[in-house]
């Protein structure tokens, strides 16, 4: 059985080639290399012949294809690279061996660490910060480029995920599942490098794909972490309730008559929904912990 197992998705990319002959290079016998290809015929046989096992993607989508590529890799550890020619195979090296290490359960590549001039667009880089932060707040993980084309993972992760049914966040898809179950997650830092002769196979409506991913990412934080889902709902409620409120005591003190009654009340609506959705939080996380400490003793 193969230490090693990387998976590269492919479709119709001009750099694939060489990418592939670079890991053939650097990890020779100790690596299985799994292609998911989309594209012609003879792009799969200019990629056989490289040395690369190849599949045939029959599903749609990014996340899909690395699916079918992990589930018929048998390494212990399961990675991917991006073949497009913005990955450096020496900083994946990293990656994996980061992972072997036992540093991590799953370790990515965080490419704003060493991101090159025109590599990555103003909009796609403000996009990546903010959902990559909005995992980071909800899921409380240590990952600071939550869409990278480079990670990898151990077996035990990979078999944890395995039959879960895919949705459309890209990487996140992973690292939402993952952290869901409670492994642990870094990313290290990388080169990221303009992309060769080809575009972008994302989603040509970038903003509703970073909306998608968003509303995965919070969905599933709600069943993950319910106390900081809906504690900070409540505490957002509250806050603005009391800056209502104290507008209106404001223009009490003044007047000396209470003549916005319902902005007062709209105030106490706020606030006690604030507070509900905090005891509701408290009560679902309570709910969580008996569930999860149940299935560990059934397992035990």
């Amino acid at each position: 059985m193969p230490k090693l197992s990387i998976i590269t998705p492919t479709m119709n990319e001009h750099a694939a080639p060489k990418t592939i002959r670079e890991l053939v290079r650097s990890f020779g016998k100790s690596a299985e290399i799994i292609v998911v290809d989309k594209s012609s015929e003879a792009n799969r046989k200019k990629l056989l012949n490289i040395g690369a096992k190849v599949i045939v993607q029959r599903s749609t989508g990014y996340e899909n294809a690395l699916m079918d590529g992990f589930r018929a890799a048998k390494g212990n550890i399961i990675s991917t690279i991006d073949p497009d020619g913005t990955y450096s195979v020496e900083d994946f090296k990293h990656v994996v061996n980061t992972v072997k290490s036992g540093q991590a359960d799953f370790v990515s590549g965080n490419r704003f660490g060493k991101l090159h001039k025109g590599a990555m667009t103003t909009s796609i880089a403000i996009g990546n910060k903010f959902l990559t932060g909005l995992f980071r707040f909800l899921y409380k993980k240590d990952i600071h480029d939550g869409l990278s084309g480079s990670f990898a993972m151990t077996r035990k992760a990979f078999e944890s995920i395995r039959d879960e049914e895919t949705y459309r966040a890209g990487t996140l898809f992973f690292e939402i599942e993952l952290a869901r179950r409670g492994f642990n997650m870094v990313d290290i830092p990388i080169n990221y490098h303009p992309r060769v002769d080809s575009v972008s196979k994302i989603s040509k409506a970038k903003p509703i794909y970073g909306m998608n991913i968003a509303r995965h990412t919070i969905r599933f934080a709600r069943d993950y972490n319910p106390l900081l889902m809906f504690g900070s709902i409540g505490v957002g409620l509250i806050l603005i309730g009391l800056i209502i409120g104290a507008f209106v005591l404001t223009n009490y003190f003044y007047t000396g008559s209470l003549i916005e009654i319902g902005r007062a009340l709209v105030s106490f609506m706020l606030i006690v929904l604030g507070f509900l959705s905090i005891l509701g939080g408290l009560i679902l996380d309570l709910l969580l912990r008996i569930e999860k400490e149940l299935l560990k003793n059934r397992k035990g």
